[in-house]
């Protein structure tokens, strides 16, 4: 399994992607501090808050399903699910290299951090825009630690949206999202949590699909955001 601290210090190419913008729907919004590589499923992304301090991250919590993000109207078009676990795991262990730590009951105990995984059972998805989350993860018993409850009127905001715009992706795009605890708004219209980070492998579960390219795409996630890494821990020595 890739996903080590081995595997974390392997470098790729970075490209300045000519022509990118068509592929993603204006990506090329984002701050330079976003980055982009290419893999033989697609391109990679990773984009973040970049007003949000990343360090006071330490601990998290993630659910055990990639979720298939459906059209608002139409039939969905159904994404294998044969290497869900590949990229939970992927996930899971990128973190754990980089010095965070799970949660074990994350019904009494708030992780600092719940990361979501997904991914799009529909072309041109909107992957940044603002959706109502509850419907998909509400499942979860993992947000037990917000007291008063979260309900199907909750939304998930991406704060560099009115950046970089519709970022549209085809079938099978995996999508990571990081959600810190504390940026939870039960007073805003709708009441709202705030993504800080996005990992994007665009139609990486569409047409011929193995455990490696799957892993490798997780791994380029993390490779573009080293700032991803907890505090005063052992991740920190961590040579990228």
């Amino acid at each position: 399994m890739i996903g080590t601290a081995d595997a974390l210090r392997r470098t790729r190419a970075v490209y300045a992607l000519v022509g990118l913008a068509a592929l993603t729907g204006g990506i090329l919004g984002c701050s330079s501090d976003d980055d982009h590589v290419t893999n033989p499923a697609g391109v990679v992304t990773a984009v973040r808050d970049q007003s949000f301090d990343f360090t006071g991250l330490r601990t998290f919590a993630m659910p055990d399903t990639v979720i298939q993000f459906v059209p608002k109207t139409g039939t969905p078009l159904v994404v294998p699910r044969t290497y869900d676990h590949v990229a939970l795991n992927e996930v899971r262990q990128n973190l754990i290299a980089r010095g965070y730590k799970e949660v074990a009951d994350p019904k009494t105990t708030r992780p600092d951090f719940v990361v979501l995984v997904g991914t799009s059972a529909t072309t041109n998805y909107d992957v940044y825009a603002t959706y109502p989350w509850y419907g998909y993860w509400g499942y979860y018993g993992g947000w037990g630690w917000y007291a008063p409850g979260f309900t199907s009127d909750w939304t998930l905001i991406y704060p560099w949206y009115p950046t970089v715009g519709v970022t549209s992706y085809d079938r099978g795009t995996l999508v990571v999202t990081i959600i810190p605890t504390l940026k939870v708004n039960p007073l805003s219209s709708p009441p709202s949590i705030s993504a800080t980070w996005a990992g994007v492998a665009s139609a990486l579960l569409n047409g011929t699909i193995t455990s490696t390219s799957v892993a490798n795409a997780v791994d380029q996630m993390f490779q573009l955001s080293p700032y991803l890494v907890a505090p005063t821990s052992a991740a920190s020595r961590v040579q990228y």
